[in-house]
């Protein structure tokens, strides 16, 4: 497959798909070139609709500008015959995909998190398949297609953040809490939340962490 996307100019890449899913009146596929990752959207009928990935992706990557996440270079929607298509493409990052996380791991990605979550963005969807290890061994986050955007100011960022920590707890570190501890100490220091703050994090990262668990029952290894 090949495209020329007018978000990059005068850039013609060769396309490899490596995933395709359909759900209903909906297909999406993924494709990868050197530079590029490409999500094609197709839509075969008005309803059921989707949730727009494309911009949330697109929003959530450009608030991050700047910090080691994928560039974003936009998307654009056409019609084709029988329905609608959305191309939505991001920058390729180089990297192996995390098979588990070690201790030393945990404090770049604990200011990573800081980070991201500092600007008003909430990944959710913190699983280990989202994480890639770069050639000179930092962790990076790669996808956004399910991230949200909150207000830094709005207090309800804080209960976001408990949900997104108990994700990571049972779908990237596995609940081994040795980890987890080592995590949170490195992430509560560089967040800096006052005693309340940190209070409301922690108990909505109690009750989502309960739930996860008893739902998924991952063992460490």
């Amino acid at each position: 497959m090949q495209y020329n996307f007018p978000m990059i100019k005068d850039m013609t890449t060769d396309l490899k798909l490596i995933k395709k899913r359909k759900k209903k009146n909906i297909i999406r596929l993924i494709y990868v070139g050197d530079y590029v990752v490409v999500k094609r959207f197709i839509k075969t009928s008005l309803f059921p609709d989707m949730r727009r990935i494309w911009r949330y992706e697109d929003q959530s990557l450009r608030r991050l500008s700047g910090l080691p996440v994928p560039k974003t270079y936009g998307y654009v929607k056409r019609k084709i015959t029988g329905g609608k298509e959305i191309l939505y493409v991001r920058e390729f990052l180089e990297g192996k995909p995390v098979k588990r996380f070690y201790l030393e791991d945990m404090d770049l990605l604990a200011k990573l998190m800081v980070q991201i979550h500092k600007r008003g963005v909430i990944t959710r969807d913190p699983i280990i398949e989202n994480f890639i290890r770069t050639s000179d061994n930092k962790v990076l986050f790669i996808d956004f297609g399910r991230s949200l955007l909150v207000n830094p100011k709005n207090p309800m960022l804080l209960t976001y953040i408990g949900k997104e920590l108990s994700r990571l707890m049972c779908h990237a570190f596995f609940e081994d809490r040795q980890l987890n501890i080592r995590f949170q100490n490195v992430y509560f220091h560089h967040m800096q939340p006052n005693r309340l703050q940190r209070l409301i994090i922690e108990k909505v990262y109690g009750f989502w962490h309960r739930r996860f668990k008893s739902k998924y029952k991952h063992v460490a290894d």
